[in-house]
């Protein structure tokens, strides 16, 4: 049997109940959840569902200072193991709208920083991501453009910049700019629907025309969640 979970009014899953222990032991999900089994309506506790079934320990993490976690489940039954802290860091913190502010002030400069910012947080949560080497290129690849261009303006060619050659590096540095995106999106959708289960799904028009500024408002909510869920729990 499946289980799906309700938090904030939206509901996550379906789980099985070895995923729902695993989750429980590692804090991802709370006894205090509201939690049903597939085929019914009604919503009860976690706590209820998984019973007097004995939840595998998580193993050790790191220690506090280094990463972020939910405290020990409040009011848990006797048996329980309490959430472990979680072994992942949280994502980039700055609020989405600061961050749009010093984009635009920037001319956008900020937002090229604030992208490897991101991608280095998503390459330690899902090492197989490749979006951090895919923005070096990018990145790269604007600066040929940009340079080179500069270079040849310099030496009396001021219509250099539209030359084919300019404007496929330009081009290309759009096309690796989106590649790194939608491969940054796909991590993050992979490690908030599997290492810590809320059932993020990003938007791919949204993802193609705003990227970090999308990603930011979902870390930004995110991270709001961790905040309350921790708030609501004796430290």
């Amino acid at each position: 049997m499946n289980y799906f979970i309700k938090r904030d009014d939206k509901e996550y899953g379906p789980y099985s109940l070895a995923d729902l222990q695993k989750y429980v032991a590692s804090g991802n999900v709370l006894l205090t959840d509201l939690c049903r089994s597939e085929g019914l309506t009604d919503w009860v506790p976690v706590s209820q569902v998984i019973g007097n079934i004995p939840v595998p320990a998580a193993a050790p993490q790191p220690a506090a200072g280094t990463v972020y976690g939910a405290p020990a489940a409040y009011g848990a039954p006797a048996g329980y193991a309490a959430p472990a802290v979680s072994q992942y860091p949280p994502p980039p913190s700055l609020h989405w709208g600061i961050l749009i502010l010093l984009g635009v002030l920037t001319c956008g400069i900020f937002g090229w920083v604030w992208a490897f910012i991101q991608a280095a947080w998503v390459k330690k949560v899902q090492p197989e991501s490749k979006a951090l080497l895919y923005y070096g290129i990018a990145v790269g690849l604007f600066v040929l453009t940009i340079g080179g261009a500069f270079m040849v303006g310099v030496q009396g060619q001021p219509g250099a910049a539209r030359e084919p050659v300019f404007l496929l590096f330009r081009l290309g540095g759009g096309i690796m700019w989106l590649v790194a995106a939608f491969n940054m999106r796909s991590s993050i959708e992979d490690h908030f629907n599997s290492a810590e289960p809320i059932g993020l799904s990003l938007n791919g028009v949204m993802t193609f025309f705003f990227s970090i500024y999308y990603f930011q408002y979902h870390f930004t909510r995110i991270n709001e969640m961790k905040q309350r869920q921790m708030a609501g729990y004796p430290r």
